[in-house]
């Protein structure tokens, strides 16, 4: 059986972002479902931030999550497995500890709580300061030169335009919150990967590397792409790891199927 994945966009972002990997992953048999969060609110970079964006926490973005996961698991008998980057890769770890996932690949994600470099220590508690003063911006809305700095550094020069134009606006809210947001590893039963990009400037591999350790204790796994950055999933070469995590998901999922056979067969319990 093949899986039916869903793919979890970054801040700034929409599904869009993975029309590489979803067509890879399609023209092998996958299921894909690549959501846009609250597309009616996070509007373009070209147009004025939407007020509403103000309210938008992170548990709203988890709770959209959770709801398109029981859709999917309705719709096809059985929970879709998540791959998230940056952003969306905390929110895999927390679909993950949820139980609403059935494995999970973290592309670059955003550290869980208690994960931290020395630089980022300093870079949480300066935006807690700036959140208890009151003047943390309610909207989060991309620099052009920081974005083609910090994330399209791996993309030819030619396609920054067209990247940094399908942007929307964030939720400052949903920002402060995810910065230091706790996951509980013991909670996660199911296969999980995390993949690190040594080029990376935003996520830096450094870090990533300190999450995938954490997931080691439940028996995660690591693996890190020299060539790529931040923006893995469009830059040149990323048919590599677009087949290597399709690879691993699936080794994963017929893994698992087998285990529950197995189970019911010696009359466990099990929650497919």
């Amino acid at each position: 059986m093949k899986p039916t994945v869903m793919m979890v966009h970054g801040m700034c972002c929409t599904g869009e972002v993975w029309s590489g990997f979803r067509e890879y992953f399609e023209s092998r048999g996958a299921r894909v479902f690549a959501p846009t969060l609250s597309p009616e609110i996070r509007t373009s970079v070209l147009k004025k931030p939407n007020r509403a964006l103000k309210e938008v926490s992170f548990t709203h973005y988890i709770d959209e999550l959770l709801a398109h996961a029981r859709q999917i698991e309705a719709e096809t008998g059985h929970k879709p497995v998540v791959i998230g980057h940056s952003m969306g890769g905390l929110l895999a770890q927390v679909l993950a500890e949820r139980g609403a996932v059935q494995a999970a690949v973290l592309i670059s994600p955003t550290a869980p709580g208690g994960v931290a470099t020395p630089l980022h220590r300093l870079v949480r508690a300066f935006i807690k300061l700036v959140t208890k003063l009151g003047v943390m911006p309610w909207v989060i809305t991309p620099d052009r030169r920081g974005a083609a700095r910090m994330v399209f550094n791996a993309i030819p020069k030619a396609a920054h335009g067209a990247a940094y134009e399908a942007f929307v606006h964030e939720s400052g809210r949903a920002f402060t919150e995810l910065l230091d947001w706790p996951v509980d590893h013991a909670k996660i039963k199911v296969p999980l990967l995390t993949v690190s990009a040594r080029r990376d400037r935003l996520v830096p591999a450094v870090l990533v590397r300190l999450t995938g350790k954490r997931y080691e204790e439940i028996g995660g796994e690591l693996r890190e792409y020299d060539a790529h950055a931040h923006w893995l999933y469009a830059e040149p070469g990323w048919e590599t790891p677009a087949s290597e995590i399709y690879d691993w998901l699936l080794a994963k999922t017929a893994a698992a199927r087998v285990e529950a056979a197995h189970a019911v067969r010696h009359g466990d319990v099990v929650d497919a």
